[in-house]
């Protein structure tokens, strides 16, 4: 039995990663919709939604971190770390301040509608705490920059010492920790797994070996508990973030290496847009099913609401390329090309999320 291998990290796109995306960002909208239906009180069987959302929130976001990291050394190496720094901006910190600001906005607006009204001082302390979902990309920008900091001189002895530090923080991180310290210290090891991973090839043997290790760190944490010893709820984290992603990278890299999966690629194509407006057509649906035709039962919601959340976004970035509307969704290409100080723009290969 031959071991499948996937393009260099050096190539443009990977069909396996964009399938993975596919996965996480379907994983995400449903995650968002079920806990927007609990807090908007529309009943759930507490079994389902609870095994469920446990199920999805050990892995669905570290998923993201390590598919983002996965193109690091590539990028950094070939187009060096103003240029790299300037596609982090404009991919991920610019949409991230837009959209924090614009989803928050309708939320001030909706509040006497919405489950969950917000402030005026909530929307605006996007700097220190970021909204909602835009957490992901708020950590995601801090650890870019740090990992270009390490990096940029040695990339693959960089993401090494990197590696070695994501580990320690994870390990030494506290629930007091300010936000932007608890966030980067709790998912850059997945980050910097990624760059690992992604600069020496990935096949399906390795994502295996991944499973292994969560399976192996899971006793470790298992047997901590026994003995009573710290640190155990973080081991048990760890250990399920790895098996819920190596089954992803496993499931992804059987249908690209067979040929399938493209529809599932196509919404890991547009994961970005998805992520950032699935919570405003999400929220709007609940709202009109439930204010609009009475509908309280959750099965209806969970369908429309996911359904919504994913294709309205994948259908509005589609009918956006090439055009003006795109600014919706990353910085415009001359302001791009400004802050790389060159003259034609590069489009990341992986952040969510792309």
């Amino acid at each position: 039995m031959t071991t499948a291998r996937l393009p260099s990290p050096d190539a443009a796109r990977s069909d396996w990663v964009d399938i993975a995306k596919g996965f996480g960002i379907l994983l995400v909208v449903y995650g968002h919709v079920a806990r927007g239906l609990v807090n908007g009180g529309v009943a759930m069987d507490p079994w389902w939604f609870t095994t469920l959302d446990s199920a999805i929130y050990s892995f669905h976001m570290p998923l993201f971190f390590l598919l983002s990291g996965w193109f690091f050394v590539g990028s950094l190496t070939r187009r060096g770390p103003r240029d790299y720094l300037a596609g982090r901006v404009a991919t991920v910190l610019y949409p991230y301040v837009l959209w924090s600001l614009l989803q928050g906005g309708i939320e001030l607006l909706m509040s006497r509608w919405t489950s969950k009204p917000v402030t005026l001082a909530e929307v605006l302390a996007l700097g220190w705490t970021p909204r909602a979902q835009f957490w992901f990309l708020y950590a995601l920008f801090l650890m870019s920059v740090l990992a270009v900091v390490m990096c940029w001189r040695r990339p693959k002895a960089g993401v090494a010492a990197l590696t070695l530090t994501g580990a320690v923080l994870m390990a030494l991180q506290q629930r007091d920790w300010p936000m932007p310290a608890a966030l980067v210290s709790s998912h850059l090891l997945y980050f910097a797994a990624g760059a690992w991973l992604g600069a020496r090839g990935f096949g399906v043997a390795t994502a295996w070996r991944l499973a292994l290790t969560g399976v192996f760190v899971g006793g470790v944490a298992f047997a901590a508990l026994q003995a009573g010893s710290i640190g155990e709820a973080k081991l048990l984290r760890l250990a399920a973030a790895t098996l819920g992603l190596s089954a992803v990278c496993v499931l992804s890299i059987a249908l690209a290496t067979g040929g399938h999966g493209q529809r599932m690629a196509a919404l890991g194509r547009a994961s970005m847009a998805i992520f950032l407006a699935h919570i405003l057509v999400a929220s709007g649906a609940r709202i009109v099913l439930t204010k609009g035709f009475g509908i309280t039962t959750p099965w209806p919601h969970l369908i429309v609401g996911v359904a919504a959340g994913t294709l309205l976004p994948w259908w509005f970035w589609r009918a956006a390329q090439g055009r003006a509307a795109m600014a919706l969704f990353e910085l415009p290409a001359v302001w791009r090309r400004r802050l790389a100080g060159t003259g034609a723009p590069r489009r990341d290969a992986a952040v969510i999320p792309s």
